[in-house]
């Protein structure tokens, strides 16, 4: 709100004004005074009758009288000091968080912080910040929000979520501005769903699968909703991109959630066990559609080991890694797939002819799903209650060599001809942070929380030797998945640390490589606070990795050959 805004409030707090009146006290023209005014009409500030100013008596506006008695209005509601009150609302932030939320300029952030602290407005908690619990100025704020994020929303709707753009309901057949997504599209996707309302996305946009079922989630308010997501998903397991549906999910705070569900059809323990309805309800729900819930059990996957080295003419070394070698630890119950390297292509030749012999067939190209084909097997063998099984040669995941490193830390057991070698639980894990596959993290947070034993100068050495042998960058992925279990289960993950600044560092040199040159420019494809972001760039100036030159008062950057060396351009 701006100042001569709370002025005139402040005036007409003491009584009825006319325009002419107003402007007076506020030394302002009487055209400026009436455009304040009918700002104030429009915000449902005052009233007018009869020529005659007033505050207006409806709840927003007794609150605000109660709330000046205790704040200085200034402080609390001028420039962006409001914008900040209402970003803090529902959870503490930071100010780097505060920043990300609002687009602000840090020291704009900072100067609002030092005037809410001043009034006692807003409080601090370590390094974040949360509005007061004084129950009139939160009850204001509330209202304020819910007016700010109801504007442009049909009278007759219900808005679930607002993030630039509305996520709303209508009773069906209603008129709505938007894109129709979450229930209101399951049976375009093989789920008929018959509900009450009509959910939409707006402003319009191309909706997909992923946004489908990540809207139904946000919309979702039973368990039997929630359920009814799961079946979407089982349905559609192999349409759904699994990071483009986490970005979703993370835009929509929904992410636990979206975990959650992929534990549940899985059969794994979730988070909050009044999610979703009990699950001999679930397999009963996915019978309906003709959809097998559970996936083979652990004495599967020994059977088709154990069949696959009896049919080996010779004896040849294969490493597991993924659910498969997890399984053989004792850390999952079951799992859908084995995921197998071998070192050669004579080795690749050796086990597909086995896999033949026992059963399997190779999928073909279009039955895979993009995940998969993201992922670039070999071959993706699939046999009847049998777990499938996604080799690889050489590469894993198209990402990472099988090394000899990896190979050392690697431990045997025999099956026959086929000697199966588990990958050491940092490989395990370092793989499952950049794959992006169902259950990945879930995967990751087991590993970290229930051995205790993971070497994080191995698995960092590890990644760092792997990015330079690939010549890629997967350290951004690698930090988000680190962040989400440490956000979700509270675990501290040692490695975070070294990621974070190598991610900044790695951000710092593409920003440079793509036409950054300032400071200014840098920080509007980084996402950093500004201190954060000028202690990296001195550090890599100490690298030789960037160069700097003055142009008047303003600093220039640029990358040098060491710092194009390590984009590997």
């Amino acid at each position: 709100m701006n100042e001569n805004k709370i002025r005139a409030i402040k005036l007409l707090k003491g009584g009825s004004l006319t325009i002419n009146e107003l402007a007076k006290s506020l030394g302002l023209s009487y055209s400026r005074t009436a455009s304040i005014v009918r700002e104030l009409l429009s915000d449902k500030y005052c009233e007018k009758d009869r020529g005659r100013i007033t505050l207006a008596s409806n709840a927003k506006t007794i609150l605000l009288r109660k709330i000046s008695e205790k704040y200085d209005l200034n402080s609390l509601l001028r420039g962006a000091a409001e914008q900040l009150l209402l970003t803090i609302l529902s959870k503490p932030m930071n100010v780097h968080e505060i920043q990300s939320h609002t687009g602000l300029a840090q020291s704009t952030v900072y100067q609002s912080i030092r005037r809410l602290l001043a009034v006692g407005a807003i409080r601090r908690i370590g390094n974040k910040y949360t509005a007061v619990e004084d129950r009139d100025l939160q009850t204001f704020l509330n209202l304020l929000n819910q007016e700010k994020i109801s504007a442009d929303v049909e009278p007759y709707a219900i808005l679930i979520k607002s993030n630039g753009y509305k996520l709303k309901k209508v009773p069906v057949g209603k008129e709505a501005k938007g894109s129709l997504t979450a229930f209101s599209l399951f049976s375009k996707y093989g789920v008929a769903y018959s509900s009450p309302h009509d959910y939409f996305i707006d402003p319009p946009r191309e909706v997909s699968i992923e946004d489908v079922l990540i809207h139904a989630l946000a919309c979702s308010e039973t368990k039997a909703e929630r359920t009814m997501c799961a079946v979407f998903y089982l349905k559609n397991r192999n349409k759904i991109d699994f990071t483009r549906a986490k970005i979703v999910a993370k835009e929509f705070d929904v992410l636990h959630l979206w975990l959650d569900l992929q534990n549940y059809v899985n059969g794994a323990p979730i988070s909050k066990v009044d999610s979703f309805l009990p699950w001999d309800e679930f397999v009963e729900k996915a019978g309906v559609y003709g959809l097998k819930v559970s996936p083979p059990p652990a004495e599967n996957v020994f059977a088709a080991l154990t069949q696959i080295g009896k049919k080996l003419g010779s004896e040849i070394r294969a490493y597991l890694f993924g659910g498969g070698n997890m399984l053989m630890r004792g850390l999952k119950k079951a799992t859908e797939d084995l995921d197998i390297v071998v070192e050669d292509e004579m080795s690749f030749s050796q086990l597909h002819s086995a896999l033949l012999l026992a059963g399997y067939r190779p999928i073909a190209e279009h039955e895979m799903t993009l995940s998969e084909k993201r992922l670039n097997p070999s071959n993706i063998y699939v046999a009847e209650n049998l777990p499938r099984i996604d080799l690889f040669t050489k590469v894993i995941c198209n990402a990472f060599a099988l090394t000899d490193e990896m190979k050392k830390r690697s431990k045997a057991i025999a099956f026959g001809k086929l000697i199966v070698n588990l990958l050491s639980l940092e490989d395990v894990l370092l793989l499952k942070a950049i794959t992006e596959r169902e259950g990945d993290i879930e995967d990751m947070a087991t590993i970290i929380r229930q051995t205790g034993a993971i070497d994080w100068d191995v698995l960092a050495r590890t990644y760092f030797e792997e990015e330079k042998l690939s010549k890629r960058h997967f350290c951004f992925v690698m930090l988000d998945n680190f962040e989400i279990i440490e956000q979700r289960e509270g675990i501290v993950v040692p490695f975070h640390k070294i990621l974070l600044r190598h991610c900044l560092d790695v951000g710092i040199l593409q920003a440079l490589a793509e036409g950054a040159k300032t400071i200014a420019e840098l920080r509007k494809v980084i996402d950093f606070p500004e201190h954060r972001l000028r202690n990296r760039i001195k550090g890599l100036l100490n690298q030789g990795k960037i160069s700097k030159s003055k142009t008047g008062k303003r600093l220039r950057f640029s990358l040098t050959e060491k710092g194009k060396s390590s984009l590997f351009l």
